[in-house]
């Protein structure tokens, strides 16, 4: 048997409940998984209130992302074994399979092996934020190594748009972190932003003004962008001739209004991102991204900064935390 968190209901985090579930033997490419931590991301709270990309099957399992230990592997698997230290992330099947769990079974294409020098912790919060940093600012954005660009992080407290930062730096370009209220400023640049915008009340006149105070006049080559809404008039303002906006997230919850006259008059662009289908679920693209990563990892220059940490009996706690916008960086759940 295995605590699972789960929710019968959309809602809020008031709606998950841990209950005792028998885990069955893995399926075929499947790896059964003794979970030691597991990551909160906001598109979880997504899925729990039923404004996803996929709908919630009832009942649904939560957790896109955590690390443990190989229980047991099914057929047809030939990379992983018993006693093999994993992270998870993403999960593939969302609400099928759960991180947030003390055991559950995943396929195997959702496993990336654990570095020994790397705690659980650790493990639990790398492979959402790297890769949607480097995929989305590199592959999706055109960040190149050492060509002297500029990019816009908005929502940059978040774990992913810290992760963005050290990518950003990575690539010898300049960080312009942005977050709502002055509240985090400091916090950012402490985190190594090179300048942080506060964007409250801000019109786009102005919001592109302090972008090209920093960048020579030009303003920004990449802008990485999960807020959309209102914040994609103020970035295409704010952009270069043939910058980039990447999009990979709905945190406003408003559709935004294309900009289309700015665009059309810089020549700029606007992608849309998601880690799963244009990275983690692309071989080619992955190894190219695995190649960056994994050594930036072990040798310390990438490392996520841990906001708080919850024991599984308060992972409704640790949702609501995750709910109030006050986190600066990830937030972990360790189980029992």
């Amino acid at each position: 048997m295995s605590k699972v968190a789960e929710f019968d209901a959309v809602g809020g985090p008031e709606q998950l409940k841990l209950v005792e579930r028998e885990i069955p033997a893995p399926g075929a490419g499947e790896v059964q998984v003794d979970i030691k931590a597991a990551g909160l991301n906001r598109a979880e709270l997504m899925f729990l209130a039923g404004q996803y990309l996929v709908e919630p099957v009832f009942p649904a399992k939560i957790g896109m992302e955590g690390a443990g230990v190989v229980t047991a592997v099914g057929a047809n698997v030939t990379d992983y074994k018993i006693g093999d230290e994993v992270s998870i992330a993403p999960n593939i099947n969302v609400g099928a399979e759960g991180a947030m769990a003390e055991r559950c079974n995943f396929s195997a294409l959702s496993l990336h092996p654990k570095p020994s020098n790397v705690s659980f912790v650790e493990a639990a919060t790398f492979w959402m934020a790297y890769p949607t940093a480097y995929g989305g600012l590199v592959q999706a954005g055109g960040l190149r190594d050492g060509a002297g660009q500029s990019a816009v992080i908005t929502a940059a407290s978040s774990s992913v748009g810290l992760a963005a930062i050290q990518v950003t730096h990575a690539h010898g370009a300049k960080a312009i972190a942005t977050t709502r209220t002055a509240t985090k400023a400091q916090e950012l640049l402490d985190a190594g932003a090179d300048h942080v915008i506060t964007t409250d009340g801000l019109t786009p006149q102005e919001f592109g003004d302090q972008v090209r105070a920093v960048t020579d006049g030009k303003g920004f080559d990449v802008a990485f962008d999960p807020v959309a809404g209102p914040m994609v008039g103020l970035l295409a303002e704010a952009a270069s001739n043939d910058a980039t906006i990447v999009g990979y997230g709905f945190l406003s919850g408003n559709m935004p209004e294309l900009p289309l006259f700015a665009l059309m008059r810089k020549g700029s662009y606007i992608t849309g991102f998601h880690v799963a289908f244009h990275l983690l679920m692309q071989p080619e693209r992955m190894k190219v991204a695995s190649a960056h990563l994994l050594p930036r990892w072990q040798d310390g220059t990438y490392k996520a900064t841990i906001n708080k940490t919850f024991a599984f009996a308060d992972v409704a706690k640790a949702y609501e935390h995750l709910s109030s916008n006050t986190q600066f960086g990830k937030i972990v759940v360790e189980m029992d």
